[in-house]
This record gives C-alpha cells, sequence and structure tokens, in this order.
C-alpha cells in the first residue's frame, strides 16, 4: 500500500492540487482493499464425528476449507455441505469418518466402510452389494441384531438372519376314542370288542417358519376332517365269579359261566376221547383253576359232562361245550350259563 502512495505522489507531485487529488485517490484504495478483505473473512466451525473447532478463513469453498486445516475426506465419509458448495459467515462443516463393519447371514459375510448413522440406514444403503453377495433383507420379517434403530459403531457385526413362512397341508390321524360299557351277563375281569374303533384322518393347514433355511416354529391355521373316527365299545364283564369248592357232591354248588362251542373230535388234554352223548356223558374244556379236571358237572342247556379239556382261550369262568357238528356250535353260539359241579374227581 505504501508503493501505492509513492506512486501516485511521483505521478501527480507538480502542485498543492495534484497533492491533495493524490492523497484522495489513496484513502480511496486503501478503503476498497480493506472492505474485500473484510468480506472474505469468515469464521467458521468444522465439526468432526462430534468434535469442533472454530477458526479464521478467507477461503471460499468447502473442499478449500478443508483443504487448508489437513482435513482428509475418505470415499465412504459423509460431509455436509457437500465440497463444492461455498461457505458463509457462521457456516458449520460437518464431517463423519466412515468406520469398518460386518454385516454377516448365514454363511454369507460382507465387510463395508459406512458413515450412516443406523442400521437400518446401512442395510439400505448397501442393499447392492448385500444382494452380490447372497445377502436379500426384507425389513418387517427378517431379524436384525443389533436392532434397527441402533447407532453404528467401528468393528460392528450386525447379524441377519432370514426369515421365510410358507403354508403347508398334511394329513393326520385322528385317533378313536373307546367307551366301555358294563355287562353283568359277563364274568367280572373278561372284556369283549362290540363295535371296533377306527382312527378318521384330517387336513391340517400350518403356517411354518424357517430361519435362515431351517424350521424354527408352526402353527395351525386350520383344520379339515376328512373322516371321523369310529368310537370303540369294550364290553367289561360285572359278573360275580363263583369259586367251585369241595362239599358233599349234591351238586349244590353252581358257577356263572361263559359257555362257548367247538367241534372236529380228537383227544383232549386229559386223554378222553371228545364226545357229545346228550342223554348220557359229553367232554367239556375248562379252567382246571376253576372247575378241576375229571369234575361230573351239569350244564344248563347242555347236559351232564365231564371236565375232560382244556384250552388256551379257556380262563376263569369259562367253559368250551364240545358238539358234534359245526352246525350244532352255531346254534349254540355263545351263551351264559349256570354250571353245577356234580361231583369232584374221585368222588363219581
Amino acid at each position: 500500500m505504501v508503493n501505492l502512495k509513492e506512486l501516485i505522489l511521483k505521478r501527480f507531485s507538480n502542485g498543492p492540487k495534484t497533492k491533495v487529488i493524490a492523497l484522495i485517490t489513496a484513502v480511496a484504495l486503501l478503503s476498497i482493499t480493506s472492505v474485500t478483505v473484510a468480506l472474505t473473512r469468515k469464521t467458521l466451525t468444522i465439526n468432526v464425528d462430534g468434535k469442533e473447532q472454530t477458526f479464521v478463513t478467507y477461503k471460499g469453498t468447502v473442499q478449500d476449507v478443508l483443504n487448508e486445516q489437513g482435513i482428509k475426506v475418505e470415499e465412504k465419509d459423509s460431509i455436509k455441505p457437500a465440497l463444492n458448495e461455498k461457505v458463509q459467515e457462521d457456516s458449520t462443516i460437518t464431517l463423519k469418518k466412515a468406520v469398518p463393519i460386518k454385516i454377516v447371514c448365514g454363511n454369507s459375510e460382507v465387510q463395508v466402510n459406512t458413515s450412516q448413522e443406523t442400521i437400518k440406514d446401512v442395510l439400505e444403503s448397501e442393499s447392492d452389494l448385500l444382494k452380490d453377495n447372497g445377502i436379500n433383507f426384507s425389513e418387517g420379517l427378517d431379524e436384525v441384531s443389533p436392532n434397527l434403530d441402533s447407532k453404528v459403531e467401528g468393528d460392528l457385526t450386525i447379524q441377519v438372519v432370514n426369515v421365510e413362512k410358507q403354508e403347508k397341508k398334511e394329513m393326520e390321524t385322528i385317533a378313536y376314542e373307546t367307551v366301555v360299557e358294563k355287562d353283568s351277563k359277563l364274568m367280572a375281569g373278561n372284556t369283549e370288542v362290540k363295535t371296533k374303533g377306527n382312527n378318521g384322518q384330517k387336513e391340517v393347514t400350518y403356517e411354518v417358519v424357517y430361519k435362515d433355511g431351517v424350521e424354527s416354529n408352526r402353527q395351525v391355521t386350520s383344520t379339515k376332517t376328512i373322516s371321523e373316527p369310529t368310537t370303540q365299545v369294550v364290553v367289561q364283564g360285572t359278573g360275580t365269579i363263583l369259586t367251585a369248592s369241595r362239599g358233599d357232591g349234591s351238586g349244590k354248588k353252581s358257577i356263572t359261566c361263559s359257555a362257548t362251542a367247538y367241534s372236529g373230535g380228537g383227544v383232549t388234554s386229559s386223554g378222553k376221547r371228545t364226545s357229545r352223548d346228550a342223554s348220557g356223558i359229553s367232554t367239556i374244556a375248562v379252567d382246571p383253576t376253576v372247575i378241576p379236571i375229571g369234575s361230573k358237572v351239569y350244564v344248563d342247556g347242555y347236559g351232564y359232562a365231564v371236565a375232560a379239556d382244556t384250552g388256551g382261550a379257556i380262563k376263569g369262568n369259562k367253559v368250551d361245550l364240545y358238539f358234534n357238528s359245526e352246525g350244532e356250535c352255531s346254534s349254540w353260539g355263545r351263551k351264559q350259563v349256570q354250571v353245577k359241579i356234580i361231583a369232584y374227581p374221585g368222588e363219581w
């Protein structure tokens, strides 16, 4: 500025007027220069990852200011305003440095640098990269840990679990129920199936949840009956069991028995041949713990007989009566009868 003043004085030094003009010109130039400098001078604040510093600068753009301060902006860093934006007095430049994080889903793993604020922001901004690496994220369905609103920090690992829901239909069995009917005509301890039970079938619709391809849960959404089950009816005997005891042979002891019929001939377990003699003595099969083998009995509706045989199905108060033909057996069927013990072995 001194040089400018001297130059003006040299050129305009011929008289008093000239000196006055030169002085006025110099003052004007000084004022213009001062105003220009004042207009380019700015006080700014830079915020880098939450740490602020305030300084004076004469630079015009964000990029120039950062270069002046020796601050480098990397590819994934977040900078506001943009680098080519002009700075104003009292402006704040905010820089968020990118940090390394890892995203894992099943057997896939991706490492990225990011300056995003939340995990949700990261997954949205890196969606293309994730898809290229086999990670497909569905917000509202997939599970994310930490949760989507969590803040991003350096060296963070984000775990994504792919959740898939499928509808499945399966045929299942409807188990039949069993009801028991009491019958005093059947001896206590004995049972018979009156009506055989049959299972039914139903179509069950499930909502099946898979996590990373593995089933984790299922819920029934609907059920359709295809066939109804048939209830099984079992008859349970309540008849009183009378245990025969040795008496005086008068035939006053009797037993209520379930009597069935058989034919076919042959030799009994006691060595006697099977026989049916309606006017004499026939052979029957008994439970020897109830009626001793060799006992003489009288069976209502059948006649006199000798307890000469046994059988695997003849247990408790049961007797099996011998007939000469299948027709007679069919006619007899099964009956509840009184079996009167006339004499025990050795008494007749």
